[in-house]
């Protein structure tokens, strides 16, 4: 079975075009999407496509999905910039969409891996290419799988914690550290990270184009991904 796993989305419209174009030429069996897929810059284009695929492709909730959903049903006092922009998000979407973002599960089971956002215990807890053994292994300790795929920190890696394998799938829409969309091809018992290319620049003025508040850090982030971390 050929599996391709699509994290972190981040409402980056040409990134997951480009992605999902490339998986069509793979004879990819399932999609896997784990998470936070509409908060950023172009929500209403990403969330469109996608939707499309509700019955088709696997949906695992991201905490930028979970708390988009949290606003709109708490209609939430704008604070701060997350609140800022989940608003906007929410304006964005229809009601239907915001309920099946709603309705995502925390973790999927294929086989002998276990896919999820952050970490097995929490949505919001980053395992990182340079998390120290010891706190990975307590996040994992408890799983019955072998292989372990996380998003969240928008990094690519893989790292042997004790028996078990964790696969960091990167980010789609705004990728640290590598210069194109992020996404893992499991293909029996071989993990590929791949990077696909797209046109940044192109991307970045559409976003400018979009009305997006803080239009112009994503516009930066997508042409000039960060280096970041060890």
């Amino acid at each position: 079975m050929r599996i391709a796993a699509l994290y972190d989305i981040h409402g980056n419209d040409r990134a997951l075009e480009a992605v999902l174009k490339v998986i069509e030429n793979e004879n990819v069996d399932k999609v896997i999407v784990g998470g936070d897929l509409a908060w950023g810059p172009q929500p209403k284009k990403v969330i469109d496509k996608l939707f499309a695929y509700k019955n088709e492709f696997i949906f695992i909730m991201g905490n930028g999905d979970r708390e988009l959903f949290e606003h709109y049903k708490n209609q939430k006092r704008v604070e701060n910039m997350v609140d800022e922009l989940n608003e906007w998000c929410v304006e964005q979407l229809s009601t239907k969409q915001l309920e099946w973002l709603g309705s995502f599960k925390f973790s999927h089971v294929e086989g002998n891996n276990l896919f999820i956002h952050g970490s097995p215990r929490s949505d919001t807890e980053a395992i990182r290419l340079d998390t120290p053994e010891n706190e990975v292994f307590e996040m994992i300790k408890n799983v019955n799988q072998t292989v372990i795929i996380c998003g969240h920190t928008h990094i690519q890696f893989k790292r042997d914690i004790y028996a078990k394998k964790v696969i960091n799938a990167g980010s789609v829409g705004l990728q640290s550290r590598a210069k194109g969309a992020c996404w893992l091809l499991i293909d029996a018992d071989k993990y590929n990270l791949k990077i696909t290319k797209y046109d940044f620049k192109v991307a970045a003025k559409e976003i400018m184009l979009d009305g997006c508040p803080y239009k112009e850090n994503f516009a930066d982030h997508v042409e000039n991904p960060p280096y970041e971390g060890p």
